[in-house]
């Protein structure tokens, strides 16, 4: 037994070592790349170039970089102020459908033309980080992943690690574009960055003084758009949508939080509306330990920018609020104030409308938000709402800061994001001016992604909602994946359970998979094998879902 026991290990062990595709360090040429299609995904672990006219294909579910690995372009070949920053013309195609991965810590992920082809409503994460000294040679700008020519967004939501938001940024270089992002269903979660490589000639910069940041919560998105000369040179310009009150909410760039007390309000502004903000970071890139220095790293733009954001849905949650009493503010940080950008209010309270304002040249500002300059008044302030997954359970938290004639809570929830069905109400305290919290849990919440939001009914039936959360459940019926009968003497059942089998590989004990078998598209959720061919012994049934997760069973042939 003991021995059986340590063949088993020494067999998951070998599974988890060698079973994934290692690109070669060295230069690529050009012409055509692809993948080995591999259950554990793609590894980069040294510097690996491609200097022209390489066309790769991503076919894995994930692509990782070593530490100080790097999928290195045009942008590192040589010292300065050779080809350093200059683009080329390779193209990235990453075309897994489902979710896909580019991790990394410390990695340099650099593309010139890039395509997430992953599928409509498919999630592209990017949690590769990376904390670079622009000035550099190597092209080492702090960013998850960096852009020098376009990147399509061919896919649903790209998320990147809000926890790094400057190092695991998407970075745009000079005059970088996109494709697509700027809709609910397909934009950034997390942080986009742009950036000026200030060497070689003809070199366009700062996107011809007019680039839009295409970033969200996840479910919605909240666009910025910067209209202005930005010729700094090593400066990164990082924003990203934060939800939450401002003045209770940390600044991720900052790590603190800007207040919005009375004495923090500046000249003709009343108010700071709390449903979130968008953090503005300007970093001088040859800065390592930009946190370690006076407010958090931030640097000021030499010239004024116009700034236009979308803003979230305010109709119904203003009680008496007009449009034309908002104003876009940013938080100065030498001042420590919230300071008034615009002279006009926005264009509507729906969501989508706009509201613009100028960031003065040599103005450090780190974060921007949606004030008014009369007194506002909210039905219910919420201070936060968070939802998670509890196995195969949804939690809902919520808390309010004041309530005013608040009969109950609806919660509602929906599966595409945009059609939500109440499942559950809650009594609200009524009137408060003290934090209120209420919990929910949804015990029997869909397969796959859920989004939840909390409406809020007056007394007078007036009704607002919070922002939408999204919970993933991954639990199919509450089951996991069986195999059976075990030991079996021919014939063996795999049950699924709605984790989406993709294929099944019988590894023997020397590593050689022996039986290979792909699901039919329309084939049930039951599979049965017949192993009465393969000799008796002890195999590994290994389940590779559509997901991108495998999963593992020990099986006993006799």
């Amino acid at each position: 037994m003991k021995s059986i026991l340590l063949f088993v290990i020494a067999l998951l062990t070998f599974e988890v070592t060698v079973a994934q595709y290692i690109i070669s360090p060295g230069e690529l040429s050009a012409g055509t790349h692809n993948d080995v299609s591999d259950p554990l995904g793609t590894v980069v672990p040294g510097l690996t170039y491609r200097k022209g006219a390489v066309k790769y294909n991503h076919t894995n579910h994930s692509f990782s970089l070593g530490t100080d690995a790097g999928w290195l372009t045009q942008f590192s070949d040589g010292p300065l102020p050779s080809n350093w920053g200059t683009t080329s013309t390779n193209t990235d195609y990453f075309l897994y459908q489902g979710t896909n991965t580019i991790a990394g810590t410390d990695g340099i992920a650099l593309f010139d033309t890039v395509h997430f082809d992953i599928g409509a409503g498919n999630i592209m994460q990017i949690t590769n980080n990376r904390q670079g000294i622009l000035d550099q040679p190597g092209g080492e700008v702090s960013g998850g992943i960096i852009i020098g020519r376009a990147l399509h967004f061919n896919n649903g939501i790209t998320t990147t690690d809000r926890q790094k938001p400057v190092n695991s940024a998407i970075v745009f270089v000079n005059n970088a574009f996109y494709t697509g992002g700027l809709t609910d269903a397909q934009h950034v979660d997390g942080f986009v960055s742009e950036v000026n490589y200030l060497f070689g000639d003809n070199t366009p910069f700062g996107h011809g003084g007019d680039f839009t940041f295409p970033v969200g919560n996840g479910a919605e998105v909240y666009q910025l758009r910067r209209v202005g000369t930005f010729n700094d040179g090593l400066m990164i310009v990082t924003v990203g949508w934060v939800d939450g009150d401002p003045g209770a909410t940390t600044d991720p760039t900052q790590g603190a939080i800007n207040p919005t007390t009375p004495g923090s309000l500046g000249t003709g502004i009343s108010a700071v509306v709390p449903v979130g903000f968008w953090d503005w970071h300007v970093q001088d890139g040859e800065n390592l330990n930009p946190g370690g220095s006076e407010f958090g790293g931030a640097e000021s733009l030499a010239e004024n920018q116009t700034i236009t954001v979308s803003i979230p849905a305010l109709d119904g949650i203003l009680l008496g609020g007009n449009a034309s009493d908002l104003r876009l503010i940013g938080y100065d940080a030498v001042n420590f104030e919230w300071k008034n950008l615009g002279t006009a209010g926005a264009t509507g309270l729906t969501k989508g409308s706009t509201l613009s304002g100028i960031i003065p040249a040599g103005t450090t500002i780190t974060a921007l938000a949606i004030g008014s300059i009369n007194n506002i008044i909210l039905p219910v302030n919420f201070k936060s709402f968070t939802a998670t997954a509890t196995g195969c359970a949804a939690s809902l938290q919520w808390q309010t800061g004041m309530e005013q004639n608040n009969s109950h809570f609806i919660v509602e929830r929906s599966t595409n994001g945009t059609d939500f069905t109440a499942i559950g109400r809650v009594k609200a305290v009524g009137n408060s001016n003290n934090t209120s919290t209420y919990t929910f849990t949804d015990a029997a919440p869909a397969n796959g992604v859920n989004y939840y939001r909390i409406t809020q009914a007056d007394f007078n039936g007036k009704q607002s909602s919070s922002e939408v959360r999204i919970v993933r459940i991954q639990c199919g019926n509450g089951a996991v994946v069986k195999a059976y009968p075990n030991p079996t003497a021919g014939r063996v059942t795999i049950q699924d359970m709605g984790k989406s089998v993709m294929q099944v590989n019988v590894i023997a004990a020397n590593g050689q998979t022996v039986v290979r078998y792909a699901p039919t598209q329309n084939q049930s959720n039951t599979i049965t094998l017949n192993l009465q061919q393969i000799p008796n012994g002890i195999y590994l049934l290994q389940m590779i879902n559509k997901d991108g997760t495998i999963e593992v069973i020990k099986l006993l042939k006799q």
